[in-house]
């Protein structure tokens, strides 16, 4: 269907739990709860093109020293962005196995939580982030760091009876 202010067509459409969806410039967006649950939507808009390519993104992803899976499941991933899921049971987490931030990243707590944050080389200490649900979070990426081992950390659940849920957005 068109709109008349400037969309290009509305959408409209279920979306089970842990579902990203993508809609193009100018498509209005309809949202709704159909049941009598309670229903939590995140919500980005991106207002600009990608600030890189798609093959400057693959090779910053590419040339980094640790992983470059900052999270628990890749749900998306478009030549805008990259959406992950990040959970972690009780006290889970290993703090040996880093991941690399290479590139601008938002994330939301959906569930109250606390990340215990490990150097690259697996020592305690250097972060301990405490969130409320619906706590968000801006990181901005200096270029280059895929070559910094700093960017990279280990990550451990700092509590030990309720499990850590975020969502993170890293921008391309």
């Amino acid at each position: 269907a068109k709109d008349s202010d400037n969309c290009q067509s509305t959408t409209q459409q279920v979306v089970p739990d842990k579902t990203v969806v993508f809609d193009e410039p100018k498509t209005r967006v309809r949202i709704q709860n159909g049941g009598d649950s309670v229903f939590r939507q995140v919500w980005f808009e991106l207002k600009q093109e990608p600030r890189r390519t798609e093959e400057e993104t693959r090779r910053i992803l590419s040339n980094a020293i640790y992983t470059t899976d900052v999270g628990t499941d890749l749900l998306l991933e478009n030549k805008y962005c990259r959406v992950w899921d990040f959970y972690l049971e009780p006290d889970g987490g290993d703090p040996t196995k880093p991941h690399h931030h290479v590139l601008d990243y938002v994330f939301v707590y959906v569930a109250k939580g606390r990340l215990l944050g490990y150097t690259h080389d697996g020592k305690p200490g250097l972060f301990d982030s405490v969130n409320e649900d619906g706590d968000v979070t801006w990181f901005e990426i200096e270029d280059g760091a895929e070559k910094d081992p700093n960017r990279a950390h280990g990550g451990k659940n700092g509590y030990p009876d309720i499990p850590m849920r975020e969502y993170l957005v890293e921008l391309k």
